[in-house]
């Protein structure tokens, strides 16, 4: 059996996982020409196969094929697709991928989404009565070219260059999504995802910035941010124009902070020997001791017209090692967002970093799924996405003792 992130993929999962599972792919219309005699095998059936593989931790589109050859899985699986055969080439898969379209599965998704939380289904992933939704970027389909002259890209490619001007100058093609995920102790839930669009953003550093700006719009109009309360990123985005942006929904954003912000750095390092540390806090789990300085009304960054409050985080590891971390959010807020409160937000996103993304795109390889084609990437990912989702509704439902670390 599969294990990902300590949870064992079961039958006990499957029996949970059938019907939101069916309900996705029942949703989706078939892309070819249904007046095609030739058409062999059902979309339910391409679907079916993908998403059970990708269970199975089929990591290329060549073990989803062998998955599909399986006689075992054929048999007992026969009912998604009325008994009929499955298609067993590569190459039928892939077409008929490039052919569907991301949004008919995000936008059943979404509604998926409404239900589990109207359900209650989503409640465990609250802490403290706050619901946290992570921004980050993926990278996918990482390719060095050593050749230069015969670099092979598409219109959605991003580029950089390494060791720039010299003998060994080599060019990297790569795609890079925003998305945007629900975290708690139970795991993650996926809500939506956008695509760095290399015309309209541009590779430069923050062009990341701009697709996330249109993420979340899209999970405006699409009621999404009515599934959460707080919005955590890393220092890519601390700056005042997205505060301001994340709070325009009615959202609170805590946004990581580092020496590259000099303003805001430099007005806390100048109240650093006027604001002292809290008392020492001990977590037994994780063998950290934890100290906290709260810097308030700060007004370090002239274009945003509000005060900010950043919470200081200093971390001491059971080997003696040491690390900080800084935290801003609007001043407002500040009574509501106790440093703890902070601290667990900054695990969430990194928990989400290292093990959701992580093993999207490195365990279940998804950069070397399809390639270019963007459609095929945005639908990849989201299932790959979808299924880890459903596994940490599995654990907080069925497997609470495989949640991450409960505080407060």
């Amino acid at each position: 059996m599969k294990i990902y992130n300590g949870i064992e993929v079961t039958e006990n999962f499957y029996e949970f996982f059938a019907p939101y599972f069916l309900d996705i792919i029942s949703h989706i219309n078939d892309p070819r020409e249904q007046d095609n005699y030739n058409l062999r095998y059902s979309l339910s059936s391409y679907l079916s196969v993908m998403i059970l593989g990708l269970c199975q931790g089929a990591t290329s589109m060549r073990q989803i094929v062998l998955f599909s050859k399986d006689e075992a899985f054929r048999e007992r699986a026969s009912f998604l697709f009325a008994g009929a055969n499955v298609a067993q080439s590569q190459n039928a898969f892939t077409n008929l991928v490039e052919q569907l379209d991301p949004h008919a599965f995000q936008e059943r998704y979404n509604m998926m989404l409404h239900e589990l939380s109207h359900s209650g289904a989503l409640a465990p992933f609250a802490v403290q009565g706050l619901r946290i939704g992570a921004l980050d970027g993926i990278e996918l389909h990482q390719h060095i070219y050593t050749d230069r002259q015969n670099v092979t890209a598409c219109a959605y490619c991003l580029k950089r260059r390494h060791k720039k001007g010299t003998a060994q100058e080599r060019e990297e093609c790569f795609h890079r999504t925003a998305v945007l995920t629900l975290v708690g102790h139970p795991g993650s839930i996926f809500c939506e995802q956008e695509p760095l669009q290399c015309i309209e953003d541009g590779s430069e550093k923050g062009s990341e910035k701009k697709a996330a700006k249109r993420l979340l719009h899209r999970i405006y109009e699409n009621h999404l941010f009515d599934l959460m309360d707080v919005i955590v990123c890393d220092a890519l985005y601390a700056d005042a124009d997205f505060i301001t942006t994340v709070q325009s929904y009615g959202i609170i954003p805590v946004i990581r902070i580092k020496q590259a912000n000099d303003n805001s750095m430099q007005e806390v390092n100048d109240l650093s020997q006027h604001v002292s540390f809290s008392r020492e806090d001990y977590d037994y789990e994780r063998k950290i001791s934890y100290r906290y300085r709260i810097f308030e009304h700060l007004t370090s960054w002239k274009t945003y017209k509000e005060q900010l409050c950043i919470v200081e985080i200093h971390e001491q590891l059971h080997d003696g090692k040491t690390q900080q971390a800084r935290w801003v959010f609007p001043q407002e807020y500040a009574t509501q967002l106790l440093p703890v409160l902070v601290r667990e937000f900054g695990h969430l996103r990194w928990q989400e970093e290292i093990n959701e993304f992580k093993l999207a795109n490195q365990h279940l390889h998804i950069k070397h799924m399809l390639h270019h084609e963007p459609n095929s990437i945005q639908i990849f990912l989201f299932l790959k996405l979808f299924v880890l989702t459903f596994f940490s509704l599995f654990v907080a439902q069925y497997a609470p003792r495989l949640q991450k670390k409960r505080i407060l």
